[in-house]
């Protein structure tokens, strides 16, 4: 390389023409002329090799067309290694990474899950061989359907009982409303009785007391006519009294035949 250049400058013309970067626009840029770039170039292609810095440069002029750094070649690159490693052909990468990402997609798994949910089926596979993980998720589908079968059963005989506890506590309303209604009716049977048995009105016998009822309505229940009905017939029973009181003594007999005669 030229004398007397500072190094950094030496390098930055190096990079720039890596870069695909017009000779001119880099003796511009750097403050030397297009000669000195010139032999700077040709310097380090020597010493490097003139076909692997052709190629270097190729490399470094295609990343930038398409947009990508030197750090993320250095990642694909070691993708394609590892893909290879495990058996993914060279000329198979491109689709086999679109078949992974279509298939997480169609199931809902985001791009950026796919590396946690690889690292936790390795991890499972540690438990379940791959080869026997067909049959484990059948296994567990069919515990699955008869879970669902002992849920439904469940649900169902919660219904039951839910309905059975209903009827049930409706039967325990209608008993105690019963018990209240016969509480009162008894309270208002004694009541009655109290009242009636302060006047010597029979309520033992309900036969008694219902013919007494019975006879009391031909007198539209009314108490006037009732008291009336009543004296009427203590008038007869006293005259029918007096009348056999009067057949039984001989004198009253003999003064109403004289009476008469």
């Amino acid at each position: 390389m030229p004398a007397g250049l500072p190094t950094h400058v030496k390098a930055l013309v190096i990079q720039q023409w890596l870069q695909g970067r017009p000779r001119n626009d880099i003796a511009a840029e750097n403050d030397v002329s297009s000669g000195a770039v010139t032999n700077i170039v040709n310097e380090w292609r020597r010493n490097l090799g003139f076909a692997a810095a052709d190629e270097l440069r190729e490399l470094a002029v295609t990343m930038r067309k398409v947009g990508i750094t030197a750090a993320q070649c250095a990642l694909g690159f070691r993708i394609t290694t590892v893909m290879l490693r495990i058996g993914v052909k060279e000329d198979a990468l491109e689709s086999f990474v679109l078949d992974v990402y279509n298939r997480c997609k169609d199931i809902g798994i985001l791009p950026e899950n796919i590396s946690s949910y690889l690292a936790d089926l390795l991890e499972f596979s540690k438990t379940v061989p791959f080869s026997k993980i067909p049959h484990y998720i059948k296994e567990k589908n069919d515990e699955k359907v008869k879970l669902e079968e002992e849920i439904g059963k469940l649900k169902a005989q919660i219904e039951t009982l839910q309905q059975q506890k209903g009827a049930a506590e409706l039967l325990r309303n209608t008993i105690v409303e019963d018990g209240r209604i016969t509480s009162s009716r008894l309270k208002w049977y004694s009541d009655i009785k109290s009242e009636m048995e302060k006047y010597g009105i029979p309520v033992d016998d309900i036969s008694k007391l219902a013919k007494l009822v019975n006879s009391l309505k031909q007198y539209q229940y009314d108490v006037e006519n009732v008291i009336n009905e009543f004296l009427d017939l203590e008038i007869r029973r006293l005259n029918h009294k007096y009348l056999q009181e009067t057949d039984e003594n001989p004198v009253w007999k003999t003064e109403k035949h004289t009476l008469k005669l």
